[in-house]
């Protein structure tokens, strides 16, 4: 077993890849937990996952430090051989394990609760959980997927023996799991790229009977389970029905049980936090294993058990539309999810399908059709292939061709097509609120059905559901995107209406604005861009507030600053590179750099900002500009779009950057100049310092007010017109630098412009330059003021 060294080895480092993945992502938590150095690498870095990732200050990285890279490389089945990313870790010497095999390690020495089976093991092993923490025991566990409830980790390392997890069957690692406790939910015939028959995916599960140390729990009702642990060497304990543990329903609503416990359990009612019959026979699994362990079930059996994320989770419910989404791609599986909507659905009932992996579709096309002929239409996506290649009768156009014309169903090419389909469906856009006439028709639920990206299409359809206000409503740019965005946002303090700028800038003048956010998440952020666009809220990403200026009427829209810590971290890498989020300081990216010996920073300790506005506007000092270092760079578009790109990317101009014009700098890579000794940087570091309180300004101003003109210097040309202390109220020119316009104490928004105004006048009178403004002019354009 490969035991966590001490912290300062390379011995004790792992890099995860895909490590923001339902498998990859919370073994890296529980690993991080024991005490390993985690980082890891993900083409789709999103929340939530990425949130949970970065509390537990697992660092996310393309490339580890090649001074002392990890030994050891955890991937996820997704990551095939051939790989870059494999081969380079392959080159250094590392040893690569599949996630299973990962897990298998690192709770060999456990007391495992290993959860398995075709269907339901997250949200068996969810309950699982609960319900041993509602009895007392002491338990770690690495869960597939995440917890509804946003605040509940989906992994723990415990001091105490027992580690809950589900274990995969798809690609073979289930081989190497000895377990105490083997959990199955259920078993069918799945996964055929890897077991060509059903005797060689039934051959497995019963090898792991074998080794299983204590007992195997499976359902009354499993012919196939009944005959595949009949030689075990381990009690067998069968749930439900006639079984060794048995309970009976005696009443179910949309969102609760009420049982009656028997054989096995503690005596008595109980109601349960989950409806279906699905969802019940889990819960009961779940409590049966809770006795054998804990002897006992907590006062709440499943404690607080609210559900796992992607499971019938409701996203959107008013008046009389509903949207859901589920994790379900087995036949077996929708055809159970798909009977329990339409027992509780009234009007329509529309499923949206992505299949999931081209082997599966060819395998169950048939199957498919039948099961989503349940819905009264059906519309689907592509196959999502999870790193499969395509085969033969593997399309979505092959479960469309089972339908045999059924008028039903329709193809849809992409999100586009699919938002197209669903208006037409409705009759309503989200997209179009106010249109006359913008109306759904009565009782419509719409599921989205897969365990692909469809989760992403979901969330984005019934976010602009809430954000529009949905069917009948009016948005209102002030008064609704207040009410709407703070209904997902991750506190209600993110977002202030009414809030006073004149302190979030370096001259410490203007007014207000309509809106204010501090995002604390990426998730955040992008909410809050959607919402805005669909409020039509002007939005505008505000740094340190140097090189800005807020007219004191205010700005009508949305203010954003990156001051939360997740935006200000900076990582010194021994590639010679370092990472930082956009909303770092400047300065103290100099000041890291400096220390760890990482020379070419030096000249940012004068630039007071921070480094998404930075690289908006090419900042620069002393001779250099942020952009001589870039070396990538990742932002959010107006339109809510993730982006990355290496520094070839970017057109860098003096003083601008038209790529990333109304965009938000999440963080970027920089490339220094070498090593350096630090007592030099330091002091180089200082010396720039000293030299910038001798000639500028340490009054209040917004930095540089023009940018210097082709041959000249600004400064130096309203200089040599005598402007140095010509003043309009409490703002002046520096009698120190003339290309500062200062605040001497009271200044307006207006005096400044006016002083700007009037030195662009008398430049331009004299001397024949047309000025230019560095500052920035909060919601207007310079020649709109003039």
């Amino acid at each position: 077993m490969t035991k966590p060294p001490a912290q300062d080895s390379n011995a004790s480092k792992i890099w995860m890849l895909g490590v923001c993945g339902m498998g990859m992502g919370p073994l890296a938590i529980y690993m991080r937990q024991e005490g390993w150095d985690v980082s890891g690498w993900d083409d789709a870095v999103q929340p939530p996952m990425s949130d949970f990732l970065r509390r537990e200050n697992i660092r996310l990285e393309h490339d580890p430090d090649p001074a002392s890279p990890p030994t050891l490389v955890g991937h996820s089945s997704a990551v095939k051989a051939g790989h870059p990313l494999r081969e380079k870790a392959a080159s250094w010497g590392a040893r690569l394990v599949r996630r299973g095999e990962l897990l298998a390690e690192r709770v060999r020495d456990k007391q495992l609760v290993a959860v398995c089976g075709s269907h339901g093991k997250t949200t068996t092993s969810g309950m699982l959980i609960h319900a041993l923490l509602a009895a007392g025991a002491d338990i770690g566990y690495v869960l597939g997927g995440l917890y509804r409830d946003a605040s509940l980790p989906p992994a723990h390392a415990a001091a105490g023996p027992w580690v809950v997890a589900e274990i995969d069957e798809s690609d073979g690692t289930i081989n190497h799991f000895s377990p105490e406790i083997t959990v199955v939910v259920n078993l069918d015939w799945d996964h055929p790229d890897y077991y060509r028959t059903e005797a060689e995916l039934e051959a497995v599960f019963a090898a792991l009977f074998q080794r299983t140390r204590r007992a195997i729990f499976i359902p009354e009702d499993s012919e196939r389970l009944r005959r595949l642990t009949a030689d075990a060497r381990v009690p067998v304990f069968t749930v439900g029905g006639t079984g060794n543990f048995q309970a009976r329903v005696l009443a179910s609503g949309s969102a609760e049980t009420c049982i009656e416990l028997g054989r096995g359990f503690p005596v008595g009612e109980v109601t349960l936090p989950v409806a279906g019959r699905f969802n019940t026979a889990n819960a009961l699994m779940a409590m049966a294993v809770t006795v054998n362990i804990a002897g006992r079930l907590g006062v709440e059996p499943l404690g607080k058990f609210s559900g796992i994320r992607r499971r019938q989770d409701v996203l959107f419910e008013s008046g009389s539309l509903r949207v859901l989404a589920d994790y379900a791609h087995h036949p077996t599986e929708i055809t159970a999810l798909l009977h329990f909507l339409r027992e509780r659905t009234l009007g329509c009932l529309v499923a949206v399908f992505q299949p999931h992996r081209h082997t599966r579709t060819r395998q169950y096309a048939h199957e498919f059709a039948a099961a989503l002929g349940i819905a009264d239409a059906a519309l689907l996506l592509p196959v999502y292939s999870a790193g499969e290649a395509p085969v033969e009768g593997g399309t979505a156009a092959c479960v469309f061709d089972a339908t045999h014309g059924d008028t039903r169903f329709a193809l849809v090419e992409d999100n586009a097509a699919l938002r197209e389909r669903l208006d037409a469906l409705t009759g309503f856009s989200p997209l179009r609120p106010t249109t006359p006439g913008n109306t759904p028709s009565a009782g419509i639920t719409i599921v989205f059905i897969g365990a692909g990206s469809i989760d992403k299409m979901a969330a984005a359809y019934a976010r602009d559901l809430w954000l529009s206000g949905g069917p009948g409503a009016h948005p209102h740019a002030n008064a609704d995107f207040g009410v709407r965005a703070h209904r997902f946002l991750s506190s209600p303090d993110v977002l202030v209406p009414d809030y006073p700028l004149a302190s979030h800038t370096t001259i410490g003048a203007g007014g207000k604005c309509a809106w204010y956010a501090e995002p604390a998440s990426t998730e955040d952020l992008l909410l809050l861009l959607r919402a805005a666009a669909l409020a039509d809220l002007p939005v505008f990403t505000a740094g340190r507030g140097s090189n800005l200026l807020v007219p004191d009427e205010g700005f009508p829209g949305l203010v954003i600053r990156l001051s939360h810590a997740l935006w200000k971290t900076v990582t010194v890498r021994g590639d010679g590179t370092i990472s930082a989020g956009g909303g770092a300081r400047l300065q103290d990216i100099a000041m890291q750099t400096a220390r760890a010996g990482l020379g070419g920073f030096e000249f940012l300790e004068g630039i007071p900002g921070s480094l998404g506005g930075a690289l908006r506007m090419n900042a620069g000092a002393m001779g250099g500009t942020i952009f001589d270092r870039v070396q990538s760079v990742s932002w959010i578009s107006p339109d809510g779009v993730l982006h990355e790109h290496t520094r070839e990317h970017f057109n860098a101009t003096y003083r601008d950057c038209p790529e990333l014009h109304g965009s938000i700098v999440t963080s970027a890579v920089l490339r220094g100049t070498g090593n350096v000794d630090p007592a030099h940087a330091l002091a180089q570091i200082r010396d720039n310092a000293t030299r910038r309180r001798a000639t500028q300004p340490l009054e209040p101003s917004a930095g540089s007010s023009f940018k210097n003109p082709p041959g000249g210097y600004a400064g130096q040309i309203i200089d040599s017109l005598g402007l140095k202390g010509l003043a309009v109220g409490g703002a002046a020119v520096s009698d120190i630098h003339a290309n500062f316009i200062v605040n001497r104490g009271g200044a307006t928004a207006a005096d400044v412009i006016e002083v700007l105004r009037r030195v662009r006048g008398i430049v331009k009178a004299e001397r024949g330059v047309e000025m230019e403004p560095e500052i920035i002019l909060l919601g207007k354009e310079w020649r709109d003021v003039w």
